[in-house]
């Protein structure tokens, strides 16, 4: 089994700990002026908010096991045989996907016949694409 991270692009960091500072300084304002109890909704919205903002940088991640690629991120996951992946190659595109860089690997796959890609952007790309490879 290979476990592999997602690489994180500083921007995208940035941009998770300044929404996370807003949400904070939200809470701190409500705290300040005793509104917290008055607005107990506003306050798990805004808890809540910053659970979900750092969630996929907690929980991206890429498993190779038993001839499945195993993709996660949040509340989706992709299975993937690696007998199905066809190609494997370095793309900068930036369509949505559980990668949270632009340094990705496009994957090709089969799935029920016809072409399927995936975008992933694992730390250490050259060694995600030998475990491929490998057909473990």
């Amino acid at each position: 089994m290979h476990k592999f991270r997602s690489r994180i692009d500083w921007w995208v960091l940035g941009f998770f700990i300044c929404l996370t500072g807003m949400l904070v300084q939200l809470l701190l304002t409500m705290y300040a002026k005793g509104t917290m109890v008055q607005y107990p909704v506003h306050t798990a919205v805004y808890v809540l908010a910053a659970v979900v903002v750092w969630w996929p940088v907690l929980n991206t991640r890429y498993v190779i096991s038993d001839g499945i690629l195993t993709i996660h991120c949040m509340w989706l996951t992709w299975k993937i045989p690696v007998a199905d992946i066809q190609s494997i190659t370095a793309t900068t595109n930036s369509v949505s996907s559980p990668a949270l860089s632009l340094d990705r690997l496009e994957v090709v796959y089969l799935k029920n016949g016809k072409s399927c890609t995936v975008l992933v952007s694992p730390k250490n790309k050259e060694l995600f694409s030998k475990s491929l490879m490998l057909k473990d």
